[in-house]
C-alpha cells in the first residue's frame, strides 16, 4: 500500500494492528495496555516462521526479564523501598541477566528480556503487591501471544508471497524503465 510515496508493509499493518487489539482487550478488562503492547511489537516478525523462532526467544527472555523482576520486588519491599536499592539493584540485575542469556546462548534475547525487566522494575508503584509485578509478567507473554496469533491468521503468508511477487514485478518494471531511459539519452 502506498500512502504519500510511503511504503506500508505488511508487518507494518499487522503491528499496528496487534496493538490495537491489545488496546481494545485491555481496555475492556481495565487494566494498562502499554506493557502488552510494547511486547506485542518486539514479538511481532515479518512471517509465521521468524515469529515462532522469536517466539521462543520472546519466552526465554521474558522469563529471565521476569524473574528478575520478581527478586528486584522482593528485595525492594525487604528494604522498605530504599531509593539506593533501585540505584545499585537494577544495574546488577542487568548484569546478571546478560549473563542468564549468555549462559542459556540467548543472547539474541538479551534486549527483549532486559527491556521485560526495566518495564515491569521501574514501573512498579511503591505500594504495589506482588500480583502487580506477576500481572506485568503475564502482560508480557500475553503481547507475544497477540503478535503470534495475528502473524498467523491476520495475514496468512500466501498475502505476502503476493506482495513479494508483486514489489518484485515492480522493481523490474522500474529497472526496464530506467534501461530504456538510458538508452533513449545515449542515442
Amino acid at each position: 500500500m502506498n500512502f504519500f510515496h510511503v511504503h506500508i508493509g505488511l508487518r507494518t499493518f499487522k503491528t499496528g494492528l496487534t496493538v490495537m487489539l491489545v488496546m481494545l482487550v485491555y481496555h475492556f478488562i481495565d487494566r494498562p495496555a502499554f506493557v502488552p503492547a510494547l511486547a506485542a511489537v518486539f514479538a511481532l516478525r515479518e512471517n509465521w516462521d521468524n515469529t515462532m523462532a522469536f517466539a521462543k526467544v520472546r519466552v526465554i527472555s521474558n522469563v529471565v526479564g521476569g524473574g528478575l523482576a520478581i527478586i528486584y520486588y522482593l528485595i525492594r519491599q525487604y528494604t522498605h523501598n530504599a531509593d539506593w536499592v533501585s540505584i545499585i539493584l537494577v544495574p546488577l540485575l542487568i548484569m546478571l541477566g546478560i549473563i542468564i542469556h549468555n549462559k542459556l546462548d540467548q543472547s539474541v534475547g538479551i534486549v527483549g528480556g532486559m527491556a521485560a525487566f526495566l518495564m515491569i522494575a521501574l514501573t512498579i508503584p511503591m505500594d504495589a503487591t506482588i500480583d502487580y509485578v506477576f500481572l506485568r509478567v503475564l502482560d508480557v507473554f500475553v503481547g507475544v501471544l497477540f503478535a503470534m496469533v495475528v502473524n498467523r491468521f491476520a495475514m496468512p503468508d500466501e498475502i505476502k508471497k503476493v506482495e513479494v511477487a508483486a514489489e518484485k514485478v515492480e522493481t523490474d518494471v522500474k529497472k526496464a524503465v530506467h534501461k530504456i531511459d538510458s538508452k533513449h539519452h545515449q542515442d
